[in-house]
């Protein structure tokens, strides 16, 4: 398996994890009343807390280091975390392994992982030690990545439509991420609870067919989109965080801790499957229909 340098979670999770929750809407309609005024707004600076993205495939472990960002920080570069120490035993063993430093709070190893075992990631900083563990499970089965459209409420939706074949005899959790042209544009979670060992299908609603038509929407798929679908396999400490992650813009609080003593990011051992295709709308409306 190749590592991914842009990984969903680094694009999604961690890049610009941010100390203060501020209600945005609350801060466009301040500006938008007092549009004539300046308005000076006081950012109290915290002290950074430490972030760790760490990942585990069956045949490398990563891990990348930086710490929070104050608000009035327009540049990332004095984040990276380069002096720590990184290293991945398996539960119940007593042989531990170091990740190497590369670069900006970069660390890797290669490593071979077996599938039902359960890792023990340490991060030590600053003399502090932050543990986490991951179980690693089989490898996800896709069984089709299409797009199709769907009438909701009186209007055609496109949809990324996604079936997943679900591993028998365990229970399995999914972390699923659609790439646009190498950016990343939707994701979600899962899990087999409602239907073990069975077949899992997952939407990702992308645009409706009147934004696509008015080509006003930057949202909104392109003729010639690069779309690459990536499913993984992850255990359930990783879903927890991820679930709660997508419930941050409702809770206003910060995800599930995933690393003790305050560390804030993940870990997660996993195995992927991708699938890619460019999209043509005609291939969408033959195989939909009007």
């Amino acid at each position: 398996m190749k590592q991914i340098d842009t990984s969903a979670a680094r694009q999604l999770l961690i890049s610009n994890y941010s100390l203060l929750i501020i209600n945005c809407s609350w801060l466009l309609s301040l500006f938008l009343v007092s549009c004539e005024k300046e308005i000076s707004i006081d950012y109290h600076s915290t002290e950074p807390l430490y972030v760790a993205e760490v990942e585990l495939t069956p045949d490398w472990i990563s891990a990348r280091l930086t710490t929070t960002r104050d608000v009035k920080e327009a540049s990332a570069a004095g984040t990276y975390v380069d002096d720590a120490t990184v290293t991945i035993r398996m539960t119940g063993s007593d042989w531990t392994d170091t990740l190497l430093h590369q670069r900006r709070g970069q660390y890797r190893l290669d490593y071979f992982a077996y599938v039902g075992k359960e890792y023990e990631v340490d991060v030590i900083v600053d003399g502090r030690h932050h543990t986490s563990t991951s179980i690693l499970y089989s490898m996800p089965q896709l069984l089709s990545f299409n797009f199709k459209w769907q009438d909701v409420v009186g209007e055609r939706v496109l949809f990324a439509d996604l079936h997943l074949q679900d591993n028998p005899d365990e229970n399995n959790y999914y972390f699923m991420h659609l790439y646009r042209n190498g950016i990343g544009y939707r994701w979600a979670v899962s899990d087999d609870r409602a239907t073990p060992g069975g077949e899992l299908q997952q939407l990702f609603s992308c645009t409706t067919e009147r934004d696509m038509d008015k080509g006003t929407d930057s949202d909104a798929l392109q003729e010639g989109d690069r779309m690459r679908m990536e499913v993984r396999s992850i255990d359930r400490r990783a879903y927890d965080y991820l679930y709660s992650l997508q419930l941050m813009d409702n809770t206003g609080t910060n995800p599930i801790p995933n690393f003790t003593g305050g560390l804030l990011g993940y870990f997660s051992a996993y195995q992927e499957v991708t699938a890619e295709c460019v999209f043509h709308r005609d291939s969408v409306l033959t195989r939909a229909g009007k």
